[in-house]
């Protein structure tokens, strides 16, 4: 089956579902378009050849009684300079995989997602494939959407009006094929594999003790090898409690954070991941403290009613989200769960929003870099060897963007037309963190323009 069939193929059987399931209820679809090219790759891609990236596809939107249901399909055809790494240094959402067309130029991508909710009173229980973000803001270094979208389920439960927990159990793919089961899918012609199972369960209680003032405490913990582990399941006892019983053999993350609103135009954060800690160490330059700090502000309402203007910076160890058993990485589709560029890594963002009637302004300054992470820096982290940041054959790779968009509602503000401007200064452009090379890298500095047009999404801008 090529793709066009596959496509018209998944269409198909949508629409059975779809109408099958809910024949006696009131429920929308729609259709999904959205194209944009830039002119140099962008950030998609450090060389400066032009880059288009354009889908089609269904959606759908169903609420009944204390059901709802969400759901897209999107074919991704990808063409001019792509390869794997087109978004290995993007704060973009990574493709869970690229294909090849055997019939046209191009590559090949889908994208689905389907969340299933049931409310009833003060709980919410979803199900599904989709994404998840914690945190306020503009990124998240704990749990991101810059992973594909993974199955999962769990609730949200409002205790109080003041204070939610929330609780999540999915399944990642962990790029780690399973030998025992290799023989089963080859043969003279052919031959695939399977992963090795990963999981993550993961909660978060947010507590809102005055209006001005929210903080959100999160735990998350990575197990692999065996299925579905009941005891993930229990939501409200700690996770590391339940890793310690069960033999550390897992991996478990904590997390808080802090937003306060300073007056009605002013809010400032503060997140922070814990992937170890050793308390008698936390003072040494050499030290068993592996941690994510976030820290940011926003004002809005400056020239525009609508205006929102961020100020954020990121900073990550280069120990956090890699563990000593790599089944266990904090990873989906070799992609970090948490901060988008990963570890050993930091971002200082500044962003101004604003909406002037049909017009959407965003211009943004980003400086992101990471350096190294290779396996033998893995391995001296559990032997407590002192890495000094951004050292190594290539010391790192730096980015600076500056970028404005403009873009204009139409279609009764279901589609939208995008243009914008892109100044990019990429050090050490072609870097791979797990193999640095000097002789794969460069210094570029290019020029973007990009064009875009979407309806009924918003997310493939940029």
């Amino acid at each position: 089956m090529n793709m066009s069939d596959k496509f018209f193929h998944n269409i198909l059987i949508s629409f059975f579902l779809v109408g099958t399931l809910y024949a006696n209820s009131d429920f929308t679809i729609y259709p999904i378009f959205f194209s944009t090219y830039n002119s140099s790759g962008g950030e998609w891609h450090y060389e400066n050849k032009p880059i288009s990236i354009n889908g089609f596809g269904l959606g759908t939107k169903t609420v009944w009684d204390n059901w709802s249901i969400e759901a897209r399909y999107i074919q991704i055809g990808l063409f001019g300079n792509i390869n794997d790494d087109i978004m290995s240094f993007s704060s973009n959402q990574s493709f869970p995989y690229i294909d090849g067309s055997k019939e046209a130029d191009g590559y090949w991508n889908e994208y689905a997602t389907t969340k299933i909710s049931y409310i009833q009173k003060a709980i919410k229980f979803d199900f599904g494939k989709f994404d998840r973000q914690w945190g306020p803001g503009l990124r998240s270094i704990h749990i991101s959407n810059k992973s594909p979208s993974y199955p999962q389920f769990g609730f949200e439960w409002q205790i109080k009006d003041n204070l939610k927990l929330t609780y999540f159990h999915g399944f990642l793919k962990s790029n780690i094929p399973d030998s025992s089961l290799a023989i089963y899918y080859q043969n003279q012609f052919s031959k695939r594999s399977l992963n090795i199972n990963r999981s993550i369960a993961a909660h978060r209680l947010e507590w809102n003790p005055t209006d001005k003032l929210t903080v959100g405490m999160n735990e998350s913990v990575i197990y692999a090898v065996r299925g579905f582990d009941i005891h993930y399941l229990l939501a409200i006892i700690p996770l590391y409690q339940i890793e310690n019983y069960l033999g550390d053999t897992d991996n478990v993350q904590l997390g808080c954070d802090i937003s306060y609103r300073l007056n009605p135009k002013l809010t400032t954060y503060l997140a922070f991941f814990m992937d170890e800690l050793t308390p008698e160490w936390i003072f040494k330059k050499n030290n068993h403290n592996w941690f994510a700090w976030q820290f940011g502000l926003n004002s809005n309402n400056i020239l525009f009613k609508s205006d929102i203007l961020t100020f954020e910076y990121n900073w990550t160890d280069h120990r956090i989200y890699k563990h000593k058993f790599s089944v266990n990485d904090f990873y989906s589709h070799d992609q970090p769960l948490g901060f988008w560029a990963g570890p050993h890594a930091e971002e200082f963002i500044i962003s101004y929003e604003a909406q002037i009637n049909k017009l959407k302004l965003t211009s943004k300054l980003t400086r992101a870099k990471r350096g190294q992470l290779t396996e033998q820096m893995i391995e001296d982290n559990y032997n407590s060897i002192f890495y000094e940041r951004y050292t190594g054959i290539v010391p790192f790779e730096s980015r600076i963007v500056i970028s404005s968009h403009i873009s204009r509602n139409v279609w009764k503000d279901k589609g939208a037309i995008n243009i914008g401007f892109e100044w990019i200064d990429w050090e050490n452009a072609g870097f791979n963190p797990l193999l640095p090379s000097i002789e794969d890298v460069s210094h570029i500095s290019k020029s973007s323009i990009q064009i875009g047009f979407t309806i009924n999404t918003h997310e493939w801008f940029h």
